[in-house]
């Protein structure tokens, strides 16, 4: 036999819910949540989903990826990154849209069995389908510059791996690729105008 609450028992449960959260007990007892005890609900989904996040972060989820790979083209040479410093088609470095700022990343690419390690310096690519975007340097190492844009394999290194031998003569590879290749600046000659020669009236 089914029993209806009465309007007093619904009212009584909802003022007991909201003297719990009063007293900042979280209770799913009642059917009727109070409008307080909608911010618990929220911070305890927050915290399950940073839970979450730490979780595919110990197991190594989200560090490999494969998709397209595009690569920087010489005209950005000297554009302003997001880490500040200005893009240069001869550092071995890339975009990635969340891998952390002065992380290195491992881009292999199967159609040539390639590959090589970039350091990231810069947010994007944002078109779709594309999971990085690589220095001319570094696509030129792997062969992706005759594709363009072509399918790849990436892999956010850890700080484990990464030896202080490792890392000096990754930036050896970039100081000396630089020292090869000088920054150019482009000469802008502005055309000039004709000036026409002004027609005399006759009196």
């Amino acid at each position: 036999m089914h029993l209806s609450t009465s309007p007093t028992d619904k009212i009584s449960k909802i003022y007991s819910g909201k003297a719990l959260c009063e007293k900042g007990f979280f209770v799913l007892s009642t059917t009727e949540l109070p409008y307080c005890m909608i911010s618990p609900i929220l911070k305890i989904s927050f915290f399950l989903f940073v839970v979450q996040l730490q979780t595919f972060e110990i197991l190594g989820f989200g560090k490999r990826q494969t998709g397209n790979a595009t690569f920087y083209n010489s005209r950005f040479w000297g554009t302003k990154t997001t880490s500040g410093e200005k893009y240069n088609p001869y550092l071995f470095t890339a975009a990635h849209r969340y891998f952390p700022l002065g992380s290195w990343v491992e881009v292999s690419f199967p159609k040539t069995n390639k590959s090589t390690v970039v350091r990231v310096n810069d947010r994007g690519p944002y078109r779709r389908g594309a999971i990085i975007d690589i220095s001319m340097a570094a696509a030129k190492e792997i062969g992706l510059i005759s594709f363009g844009v072509s399918h790849v394999s990436i892999r956010l290194i850890p700080d484990i791996e990464i030896t202080d031998s490792l890392r000096s003569a990754w930036l050896q590879r970039d100081s000396v690729n630089v020292s090869l290749h000088p920054f150019q600046v482009k000469k802008v000659f502005k055309k000039k105008k004709k000036r026409g020669r002004k027609k005399s009236r006759a009196k």
